[in-house]
């Protein structure tokens, strides 16, 4: 099982999360470069704790032999974003229970039901939700998409594609959505000089 405790032990100064594509590209005897996909798409961090105490840093280090290093894995969040863009705290959402409504036939958007009247997300907003044992991670790519009256909004774009499994009536997360990565072994560097410890990692995700 995921380890739920590691994400928020991380006192992160800086940051990359997003998708990495797999992607190789070829030249053609006229010029074109040509792209082709090798893989589907995989979330990626890389994170960086340049201030914690020693107490943090042990902490983070004893997680991390908890988990058998790159063996086991861990649920992450975008830290630049734990809550929509316009509900930051996530107060707004309350204790709604949001469920995947529709499923758009082009395997990239759908909607949601279960929030609160008004509601609005907006692009670069992070959901996720799990389905045959395995968690999706998604970030809106549309501009906005609001609830209406009843809680439910319009089908809207999400990256990267849905993989197949997913299904409507599945909960869904709005606060501090996350992915289920493992480290890349041999990317972890913990360090303590005088009463300061530092950290530098890198994930990616489980599918």
């Amino acid at each position: 099982m995921a380890n739920t405790d590691l994400m928020a032990a991380l006192v992160v100064a800086s940051v990359k999360f997003g998708l990495s594509y797999g992607q190789e590209t070829s030249g053609q005897a006229g010029g074109t470069i040509r792209v082709a996909d090798l893989r589907s798409p995989l979330w990626t961090m890389e994170a960086e704790c340049s201030t914690l105490t020693l107490d943090q840093l042990l902490n983070v280090e004893t997680l991390i032999d908890q988990i058998g290093g790159s063996k086991g894995s861990f649920y992450a969040w975008d830290p630049r974003r734990p809550f929509p863009k316009l509900d930051p705290d996530g107060s707004g959402l309350g204790a709604s229970a949001v469920k995947i409504n529709s499923l758009g036939t082009d395997n990239r958007s759908l909607s949601l039901k279960g929030l609160p009247a008004g509601y609005v997300l907006s692009r670069g907003d992070p959901l996720c939700f799990d389905f045959g044992g395995r968690r999706a991670f998604h970030r809106i790519s549309a501009v906005s998409a609001a609830a209406n009256g009843g809680g439910v909004t319009p089908e809207f774009e999400v990256v990267p594609n849905l993989r197949a499994g997913a299904a409507t009536n599945a909960d869904v997360t709005l606060k501090r959505s996350t992915v289920e990565m493992r480290l890349v072994p041999g990317s972890f560097n913990g360090n303590a000089q005088g009463m300061l410890g530092s950290i530098n990692l890198q994930a990616v995700q489980v599918v």
